[in-house]
């Protein structure tokens, strides 16, 4: 199945609802999105906004293009190579719903190859245990060209039909509380480190926030105790991926945030997890098809994503 085949599927039942909020966009204009692209080529993927990105790439997906989200703010070398890299490859790939550039501030960027039974399936996997029957609306404040962003907040906001607004401002906290309060946001990820910088400068009001999913960077107890306290109302998820797993590995349910705060949790869905030499390896259907033109990095062995990340397990199993 084709990634936008089984988006349609799921945005069906939500076809009256508003999609997007900043321009009225809603779910039966994207389910009106024709497959009119050149089947499985390499599309790049920008806007002037964020909204106006992620229709950019949800026109690709829907055309059965490639989307190669880019955006120039990470550097213009980075940006002049992915556009460079695109406009000189007329291939087709059939097999591909994303390719996602990484790595770049440490040197050439490498293009992550994500099939569609790599987001279809991961996509699942977060159903698994990300619950957001009772939530409306998300605010999405990072880049799409991130894939926890682009599969854990995009696409999974929209396979459960919510209002999705886009923060589209500087990072300012008073400014993104303002945000998320006036639109009564019920939905919104974010690292650590954002999470308690908002805490830091809320007054008294709370921004509405029914559910939260952390990531990228390791949770300490200190943080997980003071953003608790601070957002008494919402079920914080402790999340672990990577790119090349499209993205999501593993969750620390809202019931441990705090007990076992610094895990990352266990394994969601299918996904096997293992310990070798101190390196933590990864097992799904969700591994990356490869590195594009880049074989000789290959980190796959054997079905196993060697991760390059430091783990351990404690006593109950948690990562």
């Amino acid at each position: 199945m084709k990634l936008w085949e089984y988006m349609q599927g799921k945005m069906q039942a939500y076809a009256q609802r508003a999609a997007f909020a900043g321009s009225g966009i809603t779910y039966a204009d994207l389910l009106a999105l024709k497959e009119t692209g050149d089947g499985g080529r390499l599309k790049l993927c920008e806007g002037s906004t964020r909204e106006e990105q992620a229709l950019a790439i949800l026109k690709c997906i829907a055309g059965g293009d490639v989307a190669v989200p880019v955006a120039s703010d990470y550097g213009i070398k980075q940006y002049d190579f992915v556009r460079e890299t695109v406009k000189c490859d007329s291939q087709i790939y059939d097999e591909l719903a994303f390719l996602m550039f990484t790595s770049g501030t440490t040197g050439t960027p490498k293009g992550v190859m994500l099939t569609h039974e790599n987001i279809i399936t991961n996509l699942e996997y977060i159903s698994s245990y990300f619950d957001l029957k009772d939530a409306k609306s998300i605010c999405i404040g990072r880049p799409l060209v991130h894939i926890a962003v682009l599969t854990g907040e995009l696409l999974y906001g929209l396979i459960n039909g919510l209002r999705i607004y886009f923060y589209e401002e500087a990072f300012m906290p008073s400014r993104l509380i303002s945000c998320l309060t006036e639109n009564r946001i019920e939905v919104f990820c974010a690292t650590p480190t954002l999470y308690s910088s908002l805490a830091h400068c809320m007054s008294k009001a709370t921004p509405p926030i029914k559910v939260a999913a952390i990531s990228g960077e390791r949770l300490t107890k200190n943080t997980a105790a003071f953003i608790s306290d601070r957002f008494p109302e919402t079920r914080f998820y402790n999340v672990y991926g990577l790119t090349e797993h499209s993205p999501r590995v593993s969750a620390l349910l809202p019931q441990e945030f705090i007990k076992k705060a610094g895990s990352v949790g266990k394994p969601i869905g299918d996904v096997q997890m293992t310990i070798e030499h101190g390196e933590l390896l990864v097992k799904s259907p969700c591994v990356m098809k490869g590195y594009y033109k880049y074989e000789q990095k290959n980190k796959v062995k054997n079905g196993w994503l060697y991760t390059g990340d430091v783990a351990h397990t404690d006593e109950e199993g948690y990562y």
